[in-house]
């Protein structure tokens, strides 16, 4: 048995270590500790188990083993049986780990199911059960084969199943195992395609997702016949897409849609951004070692970029742009300043021609610190060599300035972090604004630690950024003024018709102003990018792409458009950390589609000729009728209302991480237990944003750091809020009362109404603590956070009032007593 595995590992062209380190499950039915020889013969560290045939059916082993796979617990599987003519084994992977190996299956295993199902009817029953659990009615299938392994063995030995085809076996206790085979998809190893959907509202695209996923039970077509029958349809304003590289992850995806949940592989949303996005390069941080790796051998548009930069960064570097994001050994570390900028810049305008190959221009370019060398040469501003020769030499003049300083990022305001800085030494100095709260500092690594320590204690997120031992845009890069501006000429900027908006400026710039001179002021001056988010706001630009291997400036951007009381502000990233390949590219393709973006699907099908298939055409569903996920949760009893936000914010959360509700989240375990980063918890925050219609603040996940948490913070804000301001709404009409005693002003209503808060929380301190009076402050809690929400979202502050409203986020009760009086002139 344990040659017979061994031939079959090597047909299926797995490499034994990654059966090793993946867990793989043993299953045979063969006696005397086979499954336990097989798994020591191979290094195996998975379950062995041997099913004794001697009353149960043999293929009860591919049962076990399927489900094995199905549950997680591995992603390969190894099944050996005793056949009449000898032994065989079988290798079974999931869909995954067999793209990422490159294997081209046999057969496809759907279902398997084992019942106890002694008579002939008790066998029709499971097989109709298996039928229906694959979405298929019996004259769709061969006829059922009732010789278990040998009949399986024959169906992969005649090729690969014409049509989906049942085999079962039958044991002598009365147990039936069956399992249900289909085609391999039509689509190469690896080849991910977007099922994408529209309508003219919500629910009708929901009912579109669910006609599809009928049509296509009923009659299966292949994957990229069906994606791209789907694209020829004239898109709606409510968009959805699905990515998948099979035909059941594609139509999990059209399920969950219909179903109106999520899922990893579907994104939505509403088509109000601009059709043209703004290109948006950071600068350091978003690096990742092997983040070029997958699209060097994938994409032709990002390789042949990043070979015109290797060729340009070749005169006038002593090393090999190839060896770096290849990883080869001996090239130098990606950590080192002089390789990291010049490589993340190269990785940043391939992916802007990974963009443009998918049919997206952009409307304009900004970037941040070195970002804007890769934002002029995409704008048309500088050439490959003018942008290889600044990238280089910056790099390089930037090591006289390691070990001088680091840089902590701060959330708060710019007024805020100035009136601060008053009482902080000189050396500690503002390097750049990059959002209502964002904000980063440079100084001494001593006196920046002591600097985070004391705003963490008040409050106040403050973190270092990693890996990062120099400074900039402060007065110590001074020192290389002299030197910059003579290594870093000539540059021969030209005029460009895609606009050029300057984070030195704050503002659109004409390139050809881009000069020596430029470029140095560029590593001096504070990165004014919020400032330059506000000026592309104001000029009409409502879509954002940031171009880099991981997103980091997303957030910054939505809560500069939330300044301006913008709501459908689209904001995609490109690669994420950990994620580099072609679905991770087609995904940020997707989510710009949903959100209205023009792209091009083309890539998608490179090598394939797809053949357009009957799709149900679309119904009209009327007009929308205005019910929402909100409203239908309204309307629900207290208890059952609260059980809906637990499990929406558990399922969203699930959908962000890629993981099992029911294995993964639980409503009183901590975000950050779960493995939810920065990233992800914007993401949760969008998704739950879709959903409710609030706007909620990035940082959600850590005002309110669990499922439980976040959810009564949505109770609150969703319905407590609403039904005071329905009551408030009974008791008059206009900003009076009935009698008349109340104010007309809305803004003399609100101040007697604070008066009248700020009388009951005095009355309350003077009430003994109890469990009733903690769930009291609690929901108290709860409702000034929602209230500041809303402050935030119907004010257009001015900077005078970013300060106070930073401070009242952050205010123990005593100073928010005091900012209250202080905003509002109470006493």
């Amino acid at each position: 048995m344990v040659e017979a595995v061994r031939t079959a590992v090597e047909q299926a062209g797995v490499d034994p270590a990654v059966l090793r380190r993946s867990r793989t499950v043993v299953v045979t039915t063969a006696g005397g500790g086979a499954a336990g020889r097989i798994a020591h013969a191979l290094g195996l560290t998975g379950p062995a188990i041997s099913v004794d045939t001697r009353e149960a059916p043999a293929l009860l082993a591919l049962h076990l083993a399927a489900q094995a796979l199905r549950a997680g617990d591995s992603s390969y599987a190894i099944v050996g049986a005793e056949v009449p003519d000898g032994l065989c084994a079988l290798v079974l992977a999931d869909q995954s780990a067999a793209t990422a190996a490159g294997a081209v299956p046999q057969a496809v295993v759907r279902v398997t199911a084992a019942a106890y199902a002694p008579t002939p009817d008790d066998r029709n029953r499971l097989i109709r059960e298996t039928l229906h659990a694959a979405g298929l009615l019996p004259d769709d299938i061969a006829h059922p084969q009732d010789e278990g392994f040998p009949a399986l063995l024959a169906a992969l030995h005649d090729g690969r199943p014409p049509r989906p085809t049942v085999v079962a076996d039958h044991g002598s206790d009365g147990t039936t195992a069956h399992a249900l085979l289909d085609q391999p998809q039509h689509t190469a190893p690896g080849t991910h395609l977007p099922w994408v959907v529209s309508a003219p509202h919500t629910r009708a695209l929901q009912a579109r997702a669910a006609s599809l996923v009928v049509h296509l039970d009923t009659a299966p077509a292949a994957p990229a016949d069906v994606a791209h029958s789907l694209l020829t349809a004239r898109p709606g304003p409510r968009r959805a897409a699905v990515i998948g590289a099979d035909r059941a992850t594609l139509t999990d995806g059209l399920r969950a849609l219909a179903l109106g949940t999520d899922a990893p592989h579907l994104v939505h949303g509403t088509a109000t951004g601009s059709p043209r996005p703004v290109f948006v390069f950071p600068g350091q941080g978003s690096q990742w070692p092997g983040m070029a790796a997958e699209l060097l051998d994938t994409s032709e548009a990002f390789r042949e970029s990043v070979h015109a930069c290797a060729d340009a960064l070749a005169e006038f570097v002593d090393w090999s742009l190839l060896d770096v994001l290849s990883e080869a050994p001996g090239a130098p570390p990606l950590h080192r300043v002089d390789v990291l900028q010049p490589t993340l810049w190269a990785t940043m305008v391939s992916l802007a021609e990974v963009w443009r190959s998918h049919g997206v221009e952009p409307a304009a370019v900004v970037g941040h610190c070195y970002g804007e060398i890769a934002a002029a040469q995409v704008a048309g501003a500088l050439d490959v060599r003018d942008a290889a020769r600044l990238l280089a030499r910056r790099s390089r003049a930037w090591l006289r300035l390691v070990g001088k300083g680091t840089v902590i990022s701060v959330g708060t305001s710019g007024q805020d972090i100035v009136h601060r800085m008053a009482a902080w030494p000189d050396s500690v100095e503002l390097a750049a604004i990059n959002g209502p709260r964002s904000v980063a500092l440079t100084g001494p690594p001593d006196v920046l630690h002591h600097i985070v320590a004391d705003l963490t204690d008040q409050g106040v997120y403050a973190k270092r950024i990693p890996g990062v031992d120099t400074v900039g845009h402060c007065s110590q890069v001074e020192i290389l003024r002299d030197h910059l501006l003579d290594v870093l000429r000539p540059v021969s900027p030209r005029t460009t018709a895609v606009p050029f908006y300057s984070t030195v400026d704050g503002a659109e710039r004409d390139t050809t102003t881009l000069d020596t001179d430029y470029w140095y002021l560029n590593t001096r001056s504070q990165v004014r990018f919020h400032q330059t988010v506000q000026a592309l706001l104001a000029a009409g630009h409502h879509s954002f792409i940031e171009v880099s291997p991981h997103p980091l400036l997303g957030t910054s951007i939505e809560d500069t458009a939330a300044e301006f009381g913008i709501r459908d502000v689209a904001v995609i990233g490109t690669l994420r950390r950990g994620q580099g390949g072609t679905r991770r590219v087609l995904t940020s393709v997707a989510e710009a589609y949903v959100h209205g973006i023009d792209v091009d699907f083309g890539p998608a099908f490179a090598g394939a000729t797809p053949r357009p298939v009957d799709l149900p055409a679309f119904e009209d569903h009327g007009p929308d009728t205005g019910e929402t996920w909100t409203d239908r949760v309204r309307a629900l009893p207290d208890e059952q209302r609260t059980e809906a936000l637990v499990d929406l914010v558990c399922r969203t959360v699930a959908a962000v991480l890629e993981a099992d509700p029911a294995d993964a989240v639980h409503p009183d375990m901590a975000f950050k237990e779960m493995g939810l980063g920065s990233l992800s918890a914007v993401q949760l925050r969008n998704r739950l944003r879709g959903t409710t219609g609030l706007h909620l603040p990035a940082t959600i996940a850590y005002d309110h750091p669990t499922p439980d948490a976040l959810a009564r913070h949505l109770a609150t804000t969703l319905f407590e809020a609403a039904n005071a301001a329905n009551a408030a709404a009974a008791v008059g009409t206009a900003g009076t009362t009935g009698d008349g005693c109340e104010p007309t002003n809305p803004e003399a209503a609100l101040l007697t109404a604070l008066e009248k808060a700020d009388e009951a929380l005095d009355r309350l301190r003077a009430v003994p603590a109890t469990t009733a009076r903690a769930e009291a402050d609690r929901r108290i809690d709860e409702r000034l956070k929602s209230l500041m929400d809303k402050a935030r979202r119907m004010r257009h502050v001015d900077t005078d009032d970013d300060s106070a409203t930073d401070r009242f986020a952050t205010a123990t009760d005593d100073e928010m007593f005091a900012l209250i009086e202080e905003r509002f002139g109470l006493s």
